[in-house]
């Protein structure tokens, strides 16, 4: 894999923020295995702070985990289902103040227009599927169900 994520020390803190691409293109299976991802990430450190939200042409469900309150996952509600508009992310964190150290997107990799604002964050890009999809910019990463 490609994705280069915050390095894992004893006492860090990792600190960012996590898309998941909601858009009609997307499955329940896939849905689930995003969360699970970010389950995953959570596992890796004693100390976490993630700013998660679902998108698809707007913003869904935002909502900051940290290990207080990361079995609140499991009962997290998706939002979205209809097109894709990644700049939707952009827009919804400059509108908020939410400036991220690094911006992880799960997405499947069929934007409707631009992937985003390459000035605004480090972005990684975890994709499922679209083998062909190159964001123009960030990190990225393709990935299939095993």
């Amino acid at each position: 894999m490609d994705a280069v994520m915050p390095g894992r020390k004893p006492g860090e803190t990792v600190d960012v923020c996590v898309a998941i691409d909601t858009s009609g293109s997307i499955s329940e299976a896939q849905l689930i295995a995003f969360i699970s991802e970010v389950k995953g990430i959570m596992e890796q450190y004693a100390d976490f702070r993630i700013h998660m939200w679902c998108f698809d042409t707007s913003i869904h469900n935002p909502q900051v985990f940290t290990q207080d309150t990361v079995g609140e996952l499991e009962h997290y509600s998706p939002g979205g289902y209809g097109g894709t508009d990644f700049d939707a992310n952009w827009r919804w964190m400059k509108e908020n103040g939410v400036e991220p150290k690094k911006f992880i997107v799960f997405t499947d990799g069929y934007p409707f227009g631009s992937w985003g604002d390459e000035d605004y964050c480090e972005t990684v890009w975890i994709i499922h599927g679209n083998k062909g999809a190159q964001p123009p910019f960030g990190i990225w990463a393709h990935y299939e169900d095993q």
